[in-house]
């Protein structure tokens, strides 16, 4: 459901979000447009009611990044499909005034691909302009903020068009809670115990039937005890589970109980609290898919297992905090001014050095200005994004009662000489064989054969841990009467230390089922050190696959340096094996996306 605040004005804020960056400029855009007296509801895309952009909806407002080769988010899917319905009339959305904003990376092909999507399908639909697009570029001097300050004031310009009588507030004032908490003060003291066995159950939504109840029966650690990283092989038992190679599985983790006990001991007044049971006014925010159940709720169990106190801090949290800073003494006014700054559009490389470079958590922050710093209860939801699920590739041939993953465990050392520890990994490593827990499968809609060509090659390039979706497929394939060809590029650090599962791949090989080509980056005397190397270094090989055998390409692996290297490498074998011209070889690559032959899924 929506998060609303009033939908009295008509104005809706639409957010499509895989990190959560577009959720937050979303939150402060409505936050910001408070000070205007201009109420917004406020969804993330694929969360709002669609019969409402027909019946309350007369300003939309959409922020919107772009993942994966041009791709929506997850939460923005549902809603672009709905819109792409052939059936829908030109005119649907003509009472609709219409602004968006994209977020991006230009150094990718698919600059801003998401937002011009909704916007271009939008207009289509009947839709007018509000105010001018705006297509942000991390990648720019000016950052994101940049764009998005001045296509705000472009924006509350338009806006205030269409509403003359607004008078702007001053920004001391406290805006009414989003989602106010209230706590039953006469009720008894909640089983808490008894609430930590029902949590999953509180995130299920009655029509979801992608979620499903787990035993976890594996967590074992798959690299040496000696390597700087822990990667972890985890098998899960559970019933009716139905996936493919490319698929999912979505993890619920929990705060561990240490870091929610410091958090509540720093607010004296939630101590005698935390353990009573709240009532939550409003639409609350969804956990992927699912409403939060109040039933058994306290404020330790919605601090435990719905909000996010390990994230860090973003502007639209700063931009409420301040305001519960006791400023009658020095300290109170030095610390309530920073605080206002960090959630300010002026000092943007001041809220980056404090909380995202030493990656500093929200809980951090919190315990730093607790001195002075007084939250009420009500606000909760208004400082705390909820947690969300993490994504993971299975790694297992499908099967009805289990699912296998490879989870690299977050933790490292940041600038400030403080260990940080991802919430979801500290959560995975807590658990024991037997414990039960909640996930849920994500289709993929990989592709791995293709109309005509049933049995193509296939080439899989998979540095790390993105060797999960590569197991998952070479084990539907070869276990299977399928005659498909399998070439498989694998790169790590050091064949003792973090070369994962080398025993299945050793069987393949030998059995001829499987090529494999293994680069590892670190070992004295290794020749060829990346993905990309070895890639090359077969490129008569990898050339006729393409040219001459149709051959799908599947890149899995972490995001950056690694899909634009192993792209640039497919480039200069088309050009050298193909004899192609330079614009000739992009043409091929594109059209290879554009048929699912070329795919990657990086994070």
């Amino acid at each position: 459901m929506a998060e609303q605040v009033s939908s009295s004005d008509g104005v809706t804020i639409l957010y499509g979000s895989e990190t959560g960056n577009a959720e937050d400029y979303a939150r402060y855009l409505s936050s910001r447009l408070e000070y205007y007296q201009i109420s917004a509801t406020l969804s993330a895309l694929d969360d709002y009611p669609l019969k409402q952009l027909v019946t309350e909806t007369r300003y939309l407002i959409i922020i919107c990044s772009t993942t994966g080769q041009g791709e929506l988010p997850r939460n923005a899917k549902k809603f672009m499909k709905f819109l792409l319905k052939r059936k829908l009339p030109s005119d649907l959305l003509n009472h609709i005034h219409l602004s968006t904003l994209g977020l991006g990376d230009s150094s990718y092909v698919k600059f801003n691909y998401a937002i011009k999507k909704l916007h271009t399908r939008l207009f289509q639909l009947g839709c007018s302009e509000l105010s001018p697009r705006c297509e942000a570029d991390e990648m720019s001097p000016q950052g994101v903020d940049g764009f998005y300050k001045e296509w705000e004031s472009q924006l509350v310009d338009s806006l205030l068009k269409f509403f003359p009588n607004k008078i702007q507030l001053d920004d001391s004032m406290l805006s009414y809670p989003r989602n106010q908490v209230v706590i039953d003060n006469y009720a008894d003291v909640v089983d808490t115990v008894s609430h930590s066995a029902l949590v999953s159950q509180s995130r299920k939504s009655p029509e979801d039937t992608s979620l499903h109840f787990g035993i976890l029966k594996k967590n074992e650690r798959v690299t040496s005890a000696d390597h700087f990283q822990d990667v972890r092989h985890v098998v899960i038992e559970s019933d009716n589970l139905k996936y493919c190679p490319g698929d999912t599985v979505a993890l619920y983790p929990s705060n561990d109980d240490q870091s929610v006990d410091l958090l509540i001991q720093s607010q004296p007044h939630w101590v005698t609290i935390a353990d009573k049971p709240l009532t939550i006014h409003g639409k609350l925010p969804t956990v992927d898919g699912g409403l939060i159940d109040t039933k058994y709720l306290t404020l330790r169990s919605l601090l435990t297992h719905h909000l996010d106190i390990a994230a860090i801090p973003r502007r639209s949290f700063f931009f409420k905090l301040w305001h519960f800073v006791d400023s009658s003494t020095e300290d109170g006014v030095r610390e309530q001014e920073k605080l206002k700054e960090f959630g300010g559009l002026e000092e943007t490389d001041e809220l980056y050095d404090y909380a995202n470079r030493p990656r500093r958590s929200i809980l951090e922050t919190i315990l730093e200005f607790h001195q002075n710093l007084k939250i009420p209860i009500e606000y909760v939801f208004d400082l705390f994004p909820t947690i969300n699920p993490r994504y993971f590739s299975i790694a297992s041939r499908p099967s009805s009662t289990s699912v296998e993953l490879v989870v690299a465990i977050v933790e490292y050392k940041t600038i400030i000489r403080r260990i940080r520890r991802g919430l979801c990994s500290r959560w995975l490593k807590s658990l024991t064989l037997g414990d039960k827990l909640l996930f849920s499968v994500q289709k993929m809609d990989m592709v791995f054969s293709l109309p005509g060509l049933e049995k193509p090659p296939i080439i899989m390039v998979a540095p790390g841990t993105g060797i999960a979706p590569m197991k998952s497929l070479i084990e539907y394939v070869t276990s299977s009467d399928k005659d498909q060809e399998l070439y498989l590029f694998y790169g790590c650090r050091y064949k003792e230390k973090d070369y994962l599962f080398p025993k299945l791949w050793d069987s393949l090989s030998k059995s001829n089922k499987l090529n494999i080509f293994p680069c590892f980056s670190r070992d004295e005397g290794s020749k060829i050190h990346y993905v990309q190397d070895m890639l090359f270094h077969k490129s008569s090989l990898v050339g006729d696959l393409i040219l001459n055998r149709n051959a799908i390409v599947f890149v899995c692996g972490s995001s950056g340096k690694m899909p634009k290297q192993v792209k640039l490498t497919f480039s200069e074998i088309l050009h050298k094996q193909g004899n192609l011209k330079e614009n000739d070889v992009q043409q091929y690559l594109l059209d290879m996306e554009n048929q699912c032959r070329y795919k990657e899924d990086v994070w």
